[in-house]
Formats: structure tokens, C-alpha cells, sequence
């Protein structure tokens, strides 16, 4: 904003206003930064929270998302398989451990048995570091 200079004549009502007028735009200066202020801390708390996270869990979300991805292909093949076996079964049954091949979906995975017989499976497929990714169980229980 320019300052120009009264004339020395100029009344003192024209004087008080123009002081007025810049008190009232540097109260709103001042509450317009002091808000913007505080939008500013809220995001860098967010930030901070995000990047700790992060550091917790060191896979980023993209990671994250495509590992999970990778076991849940695999467990969905390696369900495939253990169905497809039974269906061409002629008493119906699952694989045994020694009848199966894990399919080359679950490579770099693990793939973990909580129960595996001829009537019924449940597995779970887990990453390097044994977090759970995926799981799955027939559909005649457990």
C-alpha cells in the first residue's frame, strides 16, 4: 500500500481514519498469518505421523500394495491347483504335501500350513519377515 503524504491543511478526521483503516488491515494481516500459521503445524504433525510410519514399516504403500497383491495371486493359484486336483479327483480329495507343487506365483513367498488333509486346507502366505499377507481356507471348514 502507498503512503502519500497529507497536505499539512488536511483535516484531522481524514488523519484518524487513514490510522484506522491500517489498524484494521494489520488486525487482519495478523489473524489471516496467524491462521495460516496453524494450518502449517497441523500439516507438519501429519507429515511427522506419516513419516513415522514409515519408518516403522519400512515397505512403502506402494510396496505394500504390490506385495500383498503378489500373495494374494499366489494364494489364489495355490487354490486353483488344490481345487482343480480335487475336482479331477476321483474320491474327491485334496493333495497330500508330496502330491503338490507350489505354483510359480508363490516365489519369494511363503506359504504356511495350518491345515492340510485330504478333506480340508487352510494356509497362509507371509513375506520375508513372517508378516501375514494372505490366507485361505477351504470351503469345507477350519
Amino acid at each position: 500500500m502507498i503512503h502519500r503524504p497529507l497536505p499539512a491543511s488536511a483535516p484531522p478526521v481524514a488523519l484518524i481514519l487513514i490510522l484506522l483503516l491500517t489498524a484494521c488491515q494489520d488486525r487482519e494481516a495478523r489473524a489471516q498469518n496467524a491462521d495460516l500459521t496453524r494450518r502449517v503445524e497441523t500439516l507438519e504433525r501429519q507429515l511427522n505421523a506419516v513419516q513415522t510410519v514409515q519408518q516403522k514399516d519400512p515397505l512403502t504403500d506402494a510396496g505394500r500394495v504390490t506385495t500383498r497383491a503378489a500373495a494374494q495371486n499366489c494364494a489364489n493359484s495355490l487354490t486353483r491347483e488344490l481345487e482343480t486336483f480335487r475336482q479331477n479327483s476321483i474320491d474327491r480329495l485334496y493333495p497330500t504335501a508330496a502330491q503338490l507343487d507350489l505354483p510359480g506365483a508363490c516365489v519369494d513367498l511363503r506359504v504356511n500350513w495350518l491345515r492340510q488333509d485330504t478333506a480340508r486346507y487352510t494356509f497362509t502366505v507371509t513375506d520375508g519377515q513372517g508378516r501375514e499377507l494372505a490366507r485361505q481356507t477351504s470351503q469345507g471348514g477350519s
